[in-house]
């Protein structure tokens, strides 16, 4: 049980990435603006977990920012729902989101923006990146556990 609700936490989490506030210049506001989508997933678990996933994540923009709220649906295992945004910090120069673990810097390449996070817990560590752009969405995760070193992977690709 404690590894389904890792891996449903997890899952969540490997989306769930909320933006610390920033001020965004002309051109970092233009190009979150163009993430506003409305993208609808799905993958499966392969590993040591294996199932479906189905995903939905709408992206819209605001101000200096772009909000998403979306939902994960793993059988056997409780609906993950997940909110946040994205921005832009002057500052630091780069692309931010803030998790309820910290803050998680994004690397623009071209049209995308890469997030990448790794956690640590009782149950193992994991791994997620999400690549976003106008025209693509992609999550993908790992989770290897502690006790026995078994691995859980998946990929969730997005269409509008």
């Amino acid at each position: 049980m404690l590894r389904k609700a890792t891996l449903a936490a997890a899952a969540a989490a490997m989306i769930a990435l909320t933006a610390a506030p920033a001020f965004a210049g002309p051109a970092e506001t233009a190009f979150l603006q163009k993430l506003s989508n409305t993208w609808s997933g799905k993958g499966s678990l392969k590993g040591a977990n294996s199932g479906p996933i189905a995903c939905k994540v709408v992206f819209t923009a605001g101000g200096k920012s772009t909000r998403f709220q979306g939902r994960c649906n793993i059988p056997d295992m409780a609906q993950q729902a997940f909110s946040g945004s994205i921005s832009y910090n002057d500052k630091t120069k780069q692309y931010e989101s803030r998790s309820a673990t910290g803050t998680v810097p994004g690397v623009r390449k071209g049209d995308k923006l890469v997030f990448r996070t790794s956690s640590k817990n009782m149950a193992g560590t994991s791994t997620s990146t999400m690549t976003i752009s106008p025209s693509s969405l992609v999550v993908d995760f790992a989770l290897v556990e502690k006790k026995t070193g078994d691995k859980t992977t998946s990929r969730i690709t997005f269409s509008r």
